[in-house]
């Protein structure tokens, strides 16, 4: 159904840090493909609205593409953000006016005569969609964080690259690649760089596809399982049951290629770099993954080599995650750090 007015998509993300882009106070606008999108700083929230769509459905579609513009945003330049992306309802009033006085009432606002007229309620994050003619409130508390700032002018291109070149639903149809986005960005939440360091290491562990050791090993590992389930059919110990069956179980775990041949096998096939430069960033990741391993077994790590496989994981990442979401594939390793 198509409005007089159109539809208007807003986007609204929780940002982790004051101010987190500098020059938003006249809410400037970008334009990609002929749509123009608003962006705003409303508190603790980034807004993101696009207006004008011809149907819902419309509306709906580019939904996608504001999120790429986001995800290209926290990839270039380390915007921290909530990525929560649920549509929210809208409360809406049979008179608006009614509803507006009501609402500056119960926040303890004067009633100036003729009041703007309310037309719905809605929470702030998420993103909603309504008729362009509509005013929609929106309501949302927020708490800070980190203290990081970018330019309009940088974060303007990166939206509006993020926008145009992501592709499409690209999270949507990889699992693993919207749980990576997530550690992602929840690496600039944690409070220490060693927790950073772990949470990046963790985002390459679920890009990494799971594949299986060579065909020789493997027939091996499944004539053993062939092995174990006759012990299991002849055995009536309780404990020994239970030893048979956790050593199937951490047999055919054992099928797959190690975890570290994992992560470097996807640095190597998927990383946007040179060859000389990609095989140069596996060797580092790997030794990064030994050294995710002494945090994690022994907790004794040099703080510089700490510091520079943070470095490394945190590169590696980004590099990956703009190859799968096929934004830009230019290096920011000197994009400026939380």
């Amino acid at each position: 159904m198509k409005s007089a007015d159109g539809y208007t998509l807003r986007v609204s993300v929780k940002v982790r840090g004051e101010s987190p882009i500098g020059g938003l106070e006249d809410e400037p606008t970008i334009d990609v493909g002929g749509v123009h999108v608003v962006v705003q700083q409303r508190g603790r929230f980034l807004v993101l609205r696009a207006a004008n769509f011809n149907t819902e459905a419309d509306a709906e579609a580019f939904l996608p593409r504001l999120k790429g513009g986001l995800w290209n945003l926290a990839i270039e330049y380390n915007f921290a953000f909530i990525p929560f992306f649920g549509r929210r309802d809208i409360t809406r009033h049979e008179d608006p006016c009614k509803a507006a006085r009501n609402l500056a009432r119960n926040f303890g606002m004067p009633v100036t005569e003729p009041v703007q007229p309310v037309h719905g309620l809605t929470e702030e994050e998420g993103y909603t969609i309504f008729r362009s003619d509509e005013s929609i409130r929106f309501l949302g508390m927020g708490d800070a964080t980190v203290r990081v700032s970018t330019g309009w002018a940088n974060a303007a291109r990166a939206l509006a690259d993020g926008i145009e070149r992501v592709r499409v639903k690209a999270d949507e149809a990889d699992p693993n690649l919207a749980t990576a986005i997530d550690l992602y960005l929840s690496s600039f939440y944690e409070a220490s760089g060693r927790a950073r360091f772990l949470t990046l290491m963790t985002a390459l562990e679920v890009l990494a596809p799971v594949t299986d050791k060579h065909a020789a090993a493997v027939r091996l590992l499944v004539n053993l399982h062939k092995a174990i389930d006759v012990e299991l059919a002849a055995e009536t110990d309780s404990d020994a049951l239970d030893a048979l069956h956790a050593l199937k179980r951490e047999t055919d775990f054992r099928k797959e290629t190690s975890i570290w041949r994992r992560i470097r096998h996807l640095v190597l096939t998927e990383a946007p770099l040179g060859p000389e430069e990609r095989n140069r960033l596996a060797r580092n990741v790997v030794a990064a993954y030994d050294l995710r391993g002494a945090a994690v077994h022994t907790g004794a790590i040099d703080a510089n080599e700490l510091a520079e496989a943070g470095e490394t994981a945190l590169r590696a990442v980004k590099l990956l995650l703009r190859g799968r979401l096929g934004l830009a594939v230019t290096d920011t390793h000197s994009a400026p750090q939380v």
